[in-house]
């Protein structure tokens, strides 16, 4: 198989009723360059049975299993298997709008020197997360970094050492860490990253019901300016 430009990064976990919405997302991608990684993280439901299904369709997608880590974990595990020179991000009870890629190549295209992309994110139901600096206090997800606002050339987030293995905010902890190195980072406006809260089993509403305490981490919320 040719390098592909994008390596898309996805965990999953007992998501067999979301994944074939997130699965056609990807491969409903204008951009044809990209490779879907996909972990399963100890799933009991079926998760891994359908993933057998749909790679037999398409050899873009690589699947691995492993016991329970967490997304934090899985989504490093998958990074050692990456090979596109950038790193996008799906979690598996979300999906990309068509042109997801797309914008993102052409970006990449005009403005070579940048490592990170940033973009908002489309948010369906409930736009409130728990503030992982001030605990009991909701704020919206645009005030946050969020792992679907993230496109990252490969090597510097393996520079960058991979997502901090927390239990909440993991993808803010990562992005203080870019910061910290300095890295050239760019906004994007078009919100083509479809972020489903409108479940009570997100992935977001699990993690914050698990974590209520300070965070041992400087983490950073981030205005959307």
């Amino acid at each position: 198989m040719p390098t592909p430009f994008f390596s898309i990064v996805m965990p999953t976990w007992n998501r067999v009723a979301s994944l074939d919405r997130a699965l056609t997302s990807v491969l409903a991608q204008r951009e044809p360059s990209w490779e879907l990684l996909i972990a399963d993280d100890g799933s009991s439901d079926g998760t891994w049975a359908s993933l057998c299904d749909w790679k037999r369709h398409d050899p873009r997608l690589r699947c691995w299993r492993h016991a329970n880590r967490g997304p934090a974990a899985s989504r490093n595990a998958l990074l050692g298997h990456a090979r596109g020179e950038w790193i996008t991000f799906l979690d598996s009870d979300d999906e990309l709008r068509p042109d997801h890629l797309a914008l993102r190549r052409a970006a990449i295209a005009a403005q070579p020197g940048t490592d990170l992309w940033l973009s908002p994110m489309h948010i369906v139901g409930n736009p409130f997360v728990p503030s992982c600096l001030h605990p009991g206090e909701m704020i919206h997800v645009d005030r946050c970094i969020g792992v679907g606002m993230l496109t990252v050339r490969r090597e510097t987030i393996l520079r960058a050492g991979g997502f901090p293995e927390i239990r909440y905010a993991e993808d803010a902890a990562l992005m203080t860490q870019l910061r910290i190195m300095g890295t050239r980072t760019a906004w994007l406006t078009h919100r083509s990253y479809v972020y489903h809260r409108d479940h009570a089993d997100s992935i977001t509403a699990r993690q914050a019901q698990r974590t209520r305490a300070t965070l041992p981490y400087a983490m950073a919320e981030a205005a959307v300016d």
